[in-house]
């Protein structure tokens, strides 16, 4: 080890002692006065004398230094003192930013209480965090969160540039939403990382999106109708904003409740209200799709990309009509009929697949 790392490794100790500089320079001190006062006396030890018989002759020969040395010696004491407390000061100095400290618009210092930081996430010696700004616009006061990034000892550093309603943290990786701060529904994606990097990673806008260990996951903002169209599908990319894969269509049933805006994935499944989907690989429509709730029904009725027929617990699935991308979605059920628009038609089914029946408008 360099001499340079043992430094920062004794600096790092004594900066996480729960004690004053002051009195950590007391030790120190105490520490180096006896250590010198031991080896001093073990210069006077003959044969059998005592502790207090070498203390005496040490005392008596000290008395008897002639006045220069007395003076040069105390000199030593005095410096050796002041590099001890000056350097216990500066390993302890104390920083006007323990805490986390933000700047407003009129480059005041803020320092938040806890209420007032509404999510925190540490990287490292970092902390990301949002914390509630209020602003005027026109004759209206807004309050939204902003996110920040905020160092021990320093003051932090606004990372969004404008609302953040959404931030996560995967690795070393801060995915968030930048949204306008009259409307906090979608926003543009963003992924930050503790080096300073701070990037949008999509041109178009999301609702929302959640994330696992190694990916994101969201839909897009768009006001689209339909299970097959681009904006009601289920999209990942990789922590880059690359490699785009739809995993998962809206799903439409009178019994599969949630939107398709609200999603968590937790462990290979895209879970919604009362249903979960599971992903794997590019979806195809057939994606497994499994009822969190209790029923009675044997069957249950969904559109993806097709119409299909499934047992609750998605051991069993059936398909009644085949694929269409642009439009797919269930009407309503009446005895045994299910009724259902596909693409710019609506058509009629019986439950069994048979029977199918173009509609007219």
């Amino acid at each position: 080890m360099s001499l340079k790392e043992t430094g920062e490794l004794i600096k790092s100790i004594l900066n996480n002692v729960k004690i004053s500089w002051i009195g950590m320079a007391i030790i120190i001190l105490l520490l180096i006065f006896f250590c010198v006062i031991k080896w001093i006396l073990s210069k006077y030890k003959k044969g059998k004398r005592t502790i207090k018989e070498n203390v005496k002759e040490f005392c008596r020969d000290l008395i008897n230094l002639k006045v220069w040395k007395r003076i040069i010696l105390c000199i030593v004491v005095v410096i050796l003192c002041v590099l001890v407390f000056v350097f216990c000061y500066l390993v302890k100095k104390p920083s006007p930013y323990q805490e986390i400290a933000i700047l407003n618009d009129e480059n005041e210092i803020i320092y938040p209480i806890g209420v007032d930081i509404l999510n925190e996430k540490i990287i490292g010696e970092y902390t990301f965090f949002t914390y509630n700004t209020s602003q005027m616009i026109g004759d209206k006061i807004i309050t939204y969160p902003v996110l920040y990034k905020w160092q021990k000892g320093k003051i932090a550093e606004k990372i969004s540039k404008d609302a953040c309603p959404h931030f996560e943290v995967i690795k070393n990786s801060v995915i968030y939403l930048n949204s306008t701060l009259a409307d906090l529904s979608h926003g543009e994606l963003y992924v930050a990382r503790p080096d300073g990097m701070n990037k949008r990673v999509m041109e178009e806008e999301l609702y929302d999106f959640s994330v696992d260990d190694e990916y994101i996951y969201f839909t897009y903002c768009f006001d689209t109708i339909g299970a097959g169209l681009e904006g009601h599908a289920l999209y990942r990319i990789d922590l880059n904003g690359n490699h785009m894969t739809r995993m998962a269509y809206e799903i439409s049933s009178p019994i599969l409740k949630g939107s398709h805006y609200n999603v968590r994935i937790e462990n290979g499944w895209a879970i919604y209200s009362n249903y979960k989907i599971q992903i794997e690989n590019e979806a195809n429509g057939l994606e497994k799709v499994v009822l969190l709730e209790n029923t009675d029904d044997d069957w249950i009725y969904y559109t993806s990309n097709r119409l299909i027929k499934a047992k609750p617990d998605g051991t069993e699935q059936i398909v009644l009509d085949e694929a269409d991308d642009f439009w797919y979605q269930i009407d309503k059920i009446e005895g045994e009929y299910i009724f259902y628009q596909k693409g710019n038609d609506k058509y009629k089914i019986d439950i069994n697949g048979e029977n199918k029946e173009k509609l007219n408008d």
